[in-house]
């Protein structure tokens, strides 16, 4: 199972809703305001929320990373997050979004407020390469 490390990166240590920034942030090893000022500015032209996915997907596609469905296991079951490294190359980050939340994978880490490894994985996106099976 992929490790998890308690970690805030939003600047101002705030523990708020902005889990799509943090998460995007810590991905991308963009800086936190650059992330959720090009979300602002998608916004702004599409008229989707910052944090809705249409908005996210934008943002991913536009930094070329991978959306992938909903993975599932030949019989049909469910990923958890903490098993996104069966999913994933070592060492690729990776967003995972799942009920209400996104995530972020980085160094075979989850990096977050809170440890979301027993969740269910909804889509996820990777930079780069394919994902395995």
């Amino acid at each position: 199972m992929i490790g998890y490390e308690k970690k805030n990166v939003n600047p101002r240590n705030r523990k708020t809703t902005d889990c799509g920034v943090r998460a995007l942030t810590a991905a991308t090893g963009e800086d936190y305001y650059k992330v959720l000022n090009d979300l602002y500015e998608i916004q702004v032209a599409t008229g989707y929320d910052s944090a809705d996915k249409r908005s996210i997907d934008r943002y991913m596609a536009r930094q070329g990373w991978i959306k992938h469905k909903q993975p599932r296991r030949p019989d049909g079951k469910k990923y958890l997050v903490g098993e996104i490294d069966e999913l994933i190359r070592p060492g690729q980050s990776a967003v995972v979004s799942l009920a209400g939340h996104l995530t972020a994978v980085v160094d075979g880490r989850i990096i977050d407020l809170w440890d979301c490894r027993s969740k269910t994985i909804g889509n996820y996106y990777t930079k780069g390469g394919i994902v395995m099976s």
